[in-house]
């Protein structure tokens, strides 16, 4: 991403020029950088000390902080239409009432090493919070967030959750 970056920034600055004005034009995009690295027998510069100082080099900017990438399809390339994530599928499930379920990390490794009540714990599997639940609902298309129903799915006593409001399940009055 950095260098999708730079390489902007310099195309930018830096216009296509012929062949003949090549040298030219690198001399001023990276004149500074030349500069910097110049033996001392080179000319003085005949721009003002505040300046010189003033001026940002490529080498002294700030690195970006990494930003994590969900790879949502938005507009697929055949139909345009968007695609849900199959690692948020293969690695999440989601209830009927909206949670997202996932199992521990590390839950198979080194099992030697833990004992018998954290490996009883890594067995179970833990709520996303309401931010990760967002995001995962905005990962996947609406086919998987309707509810589904499986035959003696081991999950079906999680579907609900009647004890608040905002998830009980609605009586019908016949």
């Amino acid at each position: 991403m950095l260098r999708t970056l730079v390489a902007g920034a310099l195309r930018s600055v830096c216009r296509v020029q012929p062949a003949y004005a090549l040298q030219h034009t690198q001399r001023a995009c990276f004149g500074h950088l030349i500069a910097a690295s110049a033996p001392a027998q080179r000319k003085p510069n005949l721009l003002p000390a505040s300046s010189l100082t003033s001026t940002p080099t490529l080498l002294q900017a700030p690195v970006p902080a990494a930003v994590p990438a969900r790879s949502v399809t938005k507009f697929s390339l055949i139909k345009g239409k968007r695609k849900s994530v199959k690692a948020v599928l293969k690695r999440f499930k989601r209830l009927d009432w909206g949670a997202w379920i996932r199992t521990h990390s590390g839950r198979q490794k080194k099992l030697f090493k833990k004992s018998a009540e954290l490996r009883r714990r890594l067995r179970q599997h833990v709520f996303t919070n309401a931010t990760q639940s967002w995001l995962l609902d905005k990962m996947v298309t609406s086919y998987w967030r309707r509810p589904k129903h499986y035959i003696d799915d081991p999950y079906a006593p999680y579907h609900k959750r009647d004890e608040y409001f905002a998830t009980k399940s609605k009586t019908f009055k016949v």
